[in-house]
């Protein structure tokens, strides 16, 4: 194995022109071989290392990667960037990175993607049929919807869907099963979109010829759409699909075929693509169970008020007092900033209001330490009373020992948590679990939160660090007792005393800012990104944590 080497690292691209340190070959789809450093690849892959280190490899065959795209990945492995990706090598670069296991390579072409969806901002078929095709190739060899995810969710806001099926299907024959299954993902619960489209498709095919034979892609997606779905959402387009099937040749398969189609579609069914993916799903729940849930949820911050109590008293996103008071920041930001709405709010009437709902709904009271913590709700403007919304009324005393939650304050400061949030950053905790009489451990009692960016957006989901690897050289050791669904996290700007804190719960638009598609969702996205950086003090990211 190869020694333990923080990746990626500029290991120096001058050494690519050495001989004598570059004598693994690397044999290309088109007859060319680059030639890397074992060592220096081996430090980035866990897959080449085998080769190398345990197979004694001194060639390895990339015979279905392109020259360039081989020189990219070597590139990138040697200097810790990348350079040269475009949509042209962006498959075969990504490939590589997911085959031979570069993990931080993945995660840069995962960006690159979510970036190129990012441009995307009007409806255009070869754009998205480029997205959809990649999502598409990533899952047929991959095994992944992540692409899947940012490609359909373009065209959805977009509102694109019909359009780009129509174009799609047209040569639906030459689509493997995969591809149909990506079909039906994106149709979704909207399964008169591919109904529509093959009832055109088959009317005209009917007209043309009159010993027209049925697609096998026309049974594979109508037997796998959720056809009583259609029937109930349009009665009118679920009779013409059978009217159509009606005119097909008559045979024994074609009336059992129909028959069954019929009986099935009078009952409700599970989406194909969801039994595709459950599996994928199942493996993945472990680490998602270790992800940071209070992060990066959304709302609509144009509602009223009185709507917006009535919301936090009903939704099951809002877990906790904590939740609920980000919310009010967050929707007054909005009001505030953006419609300039919030000059009559009662900051009386809506600290009584939480108060109420904290107690109906029975949420734990917050430690102590928030006392002294204070909301503007107005952000930026000068400190006058009523412009300050107070935490104190949502804490325990002091002398009260029933608390089961502690505040714990990341060990670095921090001026600018969004760019932090937007590349790999590890936030260090120091903290003994009440558990623990005791620990002979090196080092301080604590865990770690990493930035985790296989999603979609500009800002990265956190993660709790759970594996021995990842304390290897560290300060903190990690006890089994932390669990990241007891841990909330914000950012704390009160690193010399009473100050502010400023919510990353319903940060969604900096998550997928392609929604910001208005002048004032986009205002809001570049606003709420600078009231972070605003003023010359540092912060810091703190966790609510309750360990009862």
């Amino acid at each position: 194995m190869a020694p333990k080497v923080k990746v990626p690292m500029d290991f120096g691209l001058r050494l690519k022109d050495s001989p004598t340190h570059n004598t693994l070959k690397l044999n290309t789809s088109n007859g060319e071989t680059v030639y890397a450093s074992s060592v220096i690849l081996s430090f980035n892959s866990p897959v080449i290392d085998h080769m190398t280190t345990t197979l004694h490899m001194t060639s390895v065959d990339m015979l279905e990667f392109s020259e360039t795209a081989v020189k990219v990945f070597v590139d990138a492995a040697y200097s810790g960037t990348v350079e040269g990706l475009n949509k042209e090598i962006f498959r075969d670069v990504n490939k590589m990175a997911n085959v031979f296991e570069v993990s931080w390579l993945a995660e840069v072409c995962a960006q690159y993607f979510s970036e190129i969806a990012v441009s995307v901002q009007t409806a255009s078929y070869p754009e998205l049929l480029y997205l959809f095709d990649e999502a598409a190739f990533v899952f047929e060899h991959l095994g992944t919807k992540d692409f899947s995810n940012v490609a359909i969710r373009k065209i959805e806001i977009l509102e694109w869907k019909q359009q780009f099926l129509n174009e799609y299907l047209v040569n639906a024959d030459r689509l493997s099963t995969k591809k149909l299954d990506m079909v039906l993902e994106l149709a979704g619960y909207q399964v008169s979109c591919v109904v529509r489209t093959i009832c055109s498709q088959l009317t005209k095919e009917l007209n043309r010829q009159s010993t027209f034979v049925l697609p096998d892609y026309c049974k594979y997606l109508l037997d796998n759409s959720d056809l009583h779905s259609c029937k109930q959402s349009d009665s009118v387009l679920y009779e013409e699909l059978f009217d159509v099937l009606e005119k097909l040749p008559e045979s024994v398969a074609n009336l059992k075929w129909m028959h069954q189609l019929y009986r099935s579609s009078n009952t409700s069914r599970k989406r194909k693509f969801d039994d595709i993916t459950d599996e994928a799903n199942s493996s993945a729940a472990l680490s998602e169970s270790n992800n940071i849930g209070n992060l990066y949820h959304d709302f609509d911050y144009k509602m009223s008020y009185h709507k917006l109590l009535d919301w936090i008293t009903t939704s099951e996103t809002v877990q906790n007092i904590l939740m609920a008071i980000e919310a009010v920041w967050t929707w007054s930001f909005y009001q505030h900033y953006i419609l300039g709405n919030l000059d009559d709010l009662d900051y009386a009437e809506l600290t009584s209001a939480l108060m109420l709902t904290q107690e109906g709904k029975g949420w734990k009271m917050l430690p102590c330490t928030f006392d002294n913590l204070k909301i503007e709700l107005s952000l930026l403007d000068i400190e006058i009373g009523d412009k300050i919304f107070y935490c104190s009324p949502f804490c325990y005393s002091p002398e009260d020992n029933t608390t089961s939650s502690v505040l714990i304050n990341c060990i670095e400061t921090c001026n600018d948590p969004i760019s932090l949030l937007s590349k790999d950053a590890r936030l260090t905790f120091h903290f003994k679990p009440p558990s623990l009489s005791h620990c002979d451990l090196p080092g301080e009692c604590g865990f770690i939160l990493k930035t985790i960016s296989r999603h979609v957006g500009m800002i990265n989901k956190l993660t709790l660090c759970v594996e021995k690897e990842d304390y290897l050289n560290e300060s903190v050791h990690y006890h089994e007792e932390f669990k990241a669904e007891n841990m909330h996290l914000f950012f704390d700007k009160r690193c010399n005393g009473p100050g502010y804190f400023y919510p990353l719960t319903w940060l969604g638009l900096l998550i997928v800012p392609e929604h910001c598609t208005s002048e004032e969702g986009l205002d809001f996205y570049d606003f709420y990104k600078t009231c972070f950086t605003y003023g010359s003090d540092s912060g810091r990211f703190s966790v609510l944590y309750s360990y009862d």
